[in-house]
């Protein structure tokens, strides 16, 4: 199974919600130089959704790094367990066999954490969407109709 598109997916939401921030503190800068109360109201929404989009995104890279850790560990120990509840000196663990279980557990968990990673990259989608929307709308339908 390819990990290309997931990769590009992951890369892109991170990208926008970087963005989004650079896009909320230039325009804000922008905003309040110029004088210009209404776009700086503008830059407020954006700014509200920047602030979700880039923490929510990095809190999520935290987390599931945090989670793989602390698989791999708890792996770690619960074989060192079994090899000493049978008998068997920790030294001494098999190389196959329970290398077998913890790939078909770590294929499990890398599966949860593509999901999740989707779900994140499709909040940021959202959110981008409905703050500009928010925020930009009246100016969007305005140049359409012009």
């Amino acid at each position: 199974m390819s990990h290309a598109p997931h990769l590009f997916v992951a890369r892109l939401a991170r990208a926008v919600a970087v963005l989004g921030l650079v896009a909320y503190v230039a325009g804000s800068l922008y905003a309040l130089a110029t004088g210009n109360v209404g776009m700086f109201q503008r830059f407020g929404s954006l700014g509200v959704a920047a602030a979700i989009l880039f923490f929510t995104d990095r809190l999520l890279q935290i987390e599931l790094n945090r989670q793989k850790a602390v698989e791999k560990l708890l792996h770690e120990y619960g074989l060192r367990f079994e090899a000493l509840s049978a008998g068997i000196p920790p030294d001494d663990l098999p190389e196959r066999g329970y290398s077998a279980d913890f790939l078909d557990e770590e294929a499990e968990f890398n599966t949860l954490r593509a999901r999740a990673a989707r779900i994140n990259a499709g909040s940021i989608v959202l959110l981008t969407v409905a703050t500009l929307q928010w925020g930009f709308g009246e100016v969007f339908l305005q140049g359409i109709s012009a």
